[in-house]
């Protein structure tokens, strides 16, 4: 029987091996699939090589992950995709998807680079969205955009000209500085004091409700590659704009800082307040109070904010005003002893 052929029913029918079956088979290498596409012609073949070897040279690595989809990863982070006529085998078309949501963070260098009008005229936008299936919104540069589902850049059949924008934008995402689950970037504020926040310290973590589960205790674990999921999309949903932790500790302490620290997405909480309270039935003291998320916000990096006013409690509160976020974990800090 032939590879491309495949056995179904009581095994006298017969009917082609898919392309979407034999490339996940197979898992093709991307340059064969070029110099193999007809649709493509030679000044589109050569760009795509001249990007698989800048590619290369920045050690980002390229692999097959779907049907005609090649995802673009550095450090194991997914920052884009390469699709061969991604829809179907006959779409002449070759695209090259750019993550945009940690290079927006940096308007001065997209107006140095003068890359605006290149990021208005390539925004990726979703295709359920445009059915109503879903709706999003963001402002990009001063611009409120729908039918986004994700910041992402589409460069459809580029040429050299749009390659040297593409390398342009990648090259700067490529320095941006962050951390990883096995080597977070630390807040070097917190150097000299006590951080308090394992499973001996936090004796129990849980919502408004009393409701413990694996999604809150990920905060509190020391362990980054956890998060904690605030939103409808995962198995621990959330759902509303106030998302409230409590934490009981074993005995009372005075915090001096805490700290929120990023993890695998960049979707962080926009306000959040730190309360106090002495039990669980005495009325909550505002501690702290934050209306903004540090910029630049990136993976895996801690963010430390001082208790304007400390005093000693056993239990403490925070509650994050946002629809959806992700955090790999929540440090509380004393002073030494």
């Amino acid at each position: 029987m032939s590879k491309k052929e495949k056995v179904i029913g009581n095994g006298d029918e017969r009917m082609p091996e898919t392309l979407a079956q034999e490339q996940k088979r197979t898992k093709p290498e991307l340059e064969s699939i070029i110099a193999t596409r007809a649709s493509m012609d030679s000044e589109a073949k050569h760009v795509a090589y001249s990007f698989l070897e800048y590619c290369k040279s920045k050690k980002i690595v390229y692999k097959w992950s779907s049907t005609n989809r090649w995802n673009l990863r550095v450090n194991s982070k997914i920052i884009g995709y390469i699709g061969i006529g991604v829809r179907k085998h006959d779409d002449n078309s070759w695209n090259i998807i750019l993550s945009l949501s940690e290079l927006l963070q940096y308007e001065d260098f997209i107006q140095k680079e003068n890359l605006e009008e290149i990021i208005y005229n390539h925004i990726h936008y979703c295709e359920n969205c445009n059915k109503n299936a879903c709706s999003r919104a963001a402002v990009i540069l001063g611009k409120e955009l729908h039918s986004l589902c994700g910041i992402s850049l589409c460069f459809k059949n580029p040429n050299a000209s749009a390659l040297e924008s593409i390398m342009k934008i990648l090259d700067f995402r490529l320095a941006i500085s962050h951390g990883t689950a096995n080597r977070p970037i630390l807040d070097p504020a917190t150097q000299g004091l006590v951080c308090i926040n394992n499973k001996l310290c936090v004796t129990n973590a849980s919502d408004l409700d009393g409701k413990a589960n694996k999604n809150i205790s990920h905060l509190f674990d020391g362990k980054y590659n956890s998060y904690f999921y605030a939103g409808p999309y995962e198995s621990f949903m959330s759902t509303g704009d106030n998302h409230s932790i409590i934490l009981e500790l074993d005995k009372p302490v005075e915090l001096t800082m805490y700290s929120l620290v990023t993890g695998l997405r960049l979707d962080v909480p926009s306000k959040w307040t730190l309360y106090g309270s002495a039990s669980k039935d005495e009325p909550w003291t505002q501690l702290d109070t934050q209306d903004k998320f540090p910029k630049p916000v990136t993976l895996y990096t801690e963010n430390a904010f001082k208790v304007s006013t400390p005093k000693t409690y056993k239990y403490y509160r925070i509650t994050f005003e946002c629809t959806s976020f992700v955090l790999s974990q929540v440090h509380l800090y004393i002073n030494s002893q």
